[in-house]
């Protein structure tokens, strides 16, 4: 009956025509985003503290001195039962946990919107052993040490019959998550999560159900199974695939064009369950869309069916891919998805005002740039994620320290000349140029949660530190041999850099109030190669501004011609006013001195007589 149901379901939803299959979400054009890592974001709830147990449920052997770490101590120290087992300081930092939950999350909503940001990323935020949850033992519940009660929520579900829907109860977990979806609406903000629907963890329910059952699994087809085991010999000849070769993470069967019918039914009906909680055809409570993981090696003809699923059940939900590369094949009128990490903007920020002795010239950071603007349809680059890193990366500031690698490279203890230290003064400033081109820049900017704060770090796991909060008292992050780094050895206080916060805080609200730097035209109008300068607009109407920058070690004294009589400006930064007045009546010299390694942003009013 359940196969009909699924059935029925899937021709109702191919056979929708009534609205576009490219309709762009109106809110995410130019919006801020903000990246959460949830198990590090905030403690709200420490009674819902993970237990031991369930942290190493893949595991023989659990510590019996193991505790959840605590949020304020030096990252670079070891507990006591990270030293009674042994071994290098990272051989056990993926079994620690500091308990970030939803809680967390809600009791901090009011930062996140003062910060000037529209809509939230979550990490994956389904039930899962690891820190990370891209392990999922379900998805249909949230993380039952993310919610109040984890024992009743693990009762809960063991009442299931996890591919039946109509049996699905609603935990503590999941209510204090949909409680999270209303008040970030209420918040005038947006919210989507993760979807990973390449793999699982070894704990998923139906995996799980082919390890106790073998080939007479109910689930036997829902893995690419190599093997199964031989009850009649002493050898467990069960044998799948991994992804990438990780046998942690066993993925999911499928032909070249599609993930096999169990979990693409799964999935879906999971799927309407976040975006629709109550099942009133009113999506407002559930989540306003999806980030993919791994977009690339799920087949697309899967994509096309849940893509038709989402967009009818939310026509204003946003799908964002994860796709590393340029991407017009998933991007476009005739694509699955609205957009994507742009990893691209990334690359190209990285090559421009990261690098030293690898630094690009101007013309071809413009270029990079360009590329992106012509491989995707004029209306999809406003809603672009313009980030520069995240959870798969070293933090921004680890990124500046260490220049010269290629992106996402060489970004960690293996790299001997690779630096965790602090950042020192000078790096903080070079952040502030990113975050103005970032913010001024077309597309829709992502702020990995930290970096407006200040936070650095290698790449994984090292750029997963727990939050750092105003008003608790940190343990200063002590790098020594023991890190298993060569270089950057020291005591570092850990803090938020308040003026840090407050340009990022300038530069949302700049944003935010401002609809030609959400999604106003953009023109670049000078570059200079060798003094390593540049100029852009963004218009829209009479919202006119532009942005000047100079990252060379010389000043820059330009001048910018417009088709204008008259016109006063304010550089927001500084506060600095002035006007310009037509001499021929044809139009006007607008005089800009750029500073060295400076950024500028003004604000042009058009005068009309």
């Amino acid at each position: 009956m359940r196969y009909f149901i699924f059935l029925v379901l899937y021709l109702l939803i191919t056979s929708i025509s009534s609205y576009p299959q490219n309709t762009l979400p109106e809110w995410a054009k130019g919006i801020v985003w903000y990246q959460i890592f949830p198990e590090r974001f905030s403690n709200g709830d420490k009674s819902n503290d993970p237990a031991a147990e369930k942290v190493f449920s893949n595991d023989t052997f659990i510590p019996p001195d193991w505790k959840v770490s605590m949020w304020t101590s030096n990252w670079f120290e070891q507990a006591d039962w990270e030293k009674n087992l042994g071994g290098k300081f990272r051989d056990r930092i993926l079994q620690r946990r500091y308990g970030g939950d939803i809680q967390g999350i809600i009791d901090r909503l009011d930062y996140i919107k003062e910060l000037g940001v529209g809509a939230i990323y979550l990490n994956p935020v389904f039930d899962a052993v690891s820190l990370h949850k891209y392990d999922g033992s379900t998805f249909h519940h949230i993380d039952i040490n993310f919610g109040p009660n984890p024992s009743h929520d693990e009762e809960i579900i063991k009442k299931e019959v996890p591919d039946l829907p109509t049996t699905w109860i609603w935990t503590s977990a999941d209510s204090i998550f949909l409680k999270l979806i209303e008040e970030v609406h209420n918040c005038g903000m947006k919210i989507i999560i993760d979807g990973v629907f390449n793999h699982t963890g070894i704990q998923f329910w139906a995996f799980q159900d082919i390890v106790k059952n073998g080939e007479r699994s109910k689930c036997k087809d829902w893995f690419i199974v190599h093997s199964f085991d031989d009850p009649s010999t002493s050898k467990n000849e069960f044998d799948y695939k991994g992804w990438w070769g990780t046998k942690f993470l066993p993925e999911f069967n499928r032909t070249e064009n599609d993930l096999n019918s169990g979990p693409k039914q799964y999935i879906f009906h999971s799927t309407q369950r976040w975006m629709d909680p109550n099942n009133d055809g009113d999506p407002s409570d559930g989540i306003d869309g999806w980030r993919l993981d791994v977009a690339r090696e799920v087949p697309i003809g899967f994509w096309r069916d849940w893509r038709k699923l989402v967009k009818s059940t939310n026509p204003n939900a946003i799908i964002v891919g994860e796709l590393w590369e340029l991407s017009p094949d998933y991007i476009s009128e005739n694509g699955v998805f609205d957009a994507l990490m742009n990893y691209n903007f990334a690359f190209a920020v990285n090559d421009f005002f990261i690098a030293n002795k690898k630094q690009i010239k101007v013309s071809e950071f413009i270029d990079k740039l360009k590329e992106i603007d012509i491989t995707y349809p004029q209306v999809y680059l406003d809603v672009l994620q313009n980030l520069v890193d995240s959870h798969d990366t070293d933090r921004l500031l680890s990124m500046i320290v260490n220049p010269d690698r290629g992106y996402n490279r060489d970004a960690d203890e293996r790299n001997t000349n690779y630096s965790p230290a602090k950042p020192d003064a000078i790096h903080y400033e070079m952040q502030k140029l990113i975050a103005v081109f970032q913010m001024t820049y077309r597309g829709a900017p992502m702020i990995y949660y930290g970096d407006e704060v200040g936070m650095w770090g290698a790449i994984d796991p090292h750029d997963r530190k727990p939050m750092v909060w105003d008003g608790l008292s940190y343990d200063d992050e002590v790098i020594n041999k023991e890190s298993g780094f060569k270089k950057g050895f020291g005591s570092y206080k850990v803090e938020q850099n308040i003026v840090l916060l407050n340009f990022y805080k300038r530069l949302t609200h700049l944003r935010k109030n401002n609809l030609a730097i959400q999604k106003g035209t953009l023109n670049f109008l000078y570059s200079n190669d060798e003094k390593k300068s540049f100029v852009f607009e963004r218009k829209l109407d009479d919202n006119w501004f532009v942005i000047a920058f100079n990252l060379g070690d010389i000043s820059d004294s330009i001048s910018l011609y417009f088709d204008e009589q008259k016109i006063s400006y304010e550089e927001v930064l500084s506060g600095e006013k002035g006007s310009f007045i037509s001499k021929d009546k044809l139009g006007l010299n607008f005089e800009v001195n750029i500073p060295s390694r400076s950024a500028l942003v003004y604000r042009i009013y058009s005068i009309k007589d």
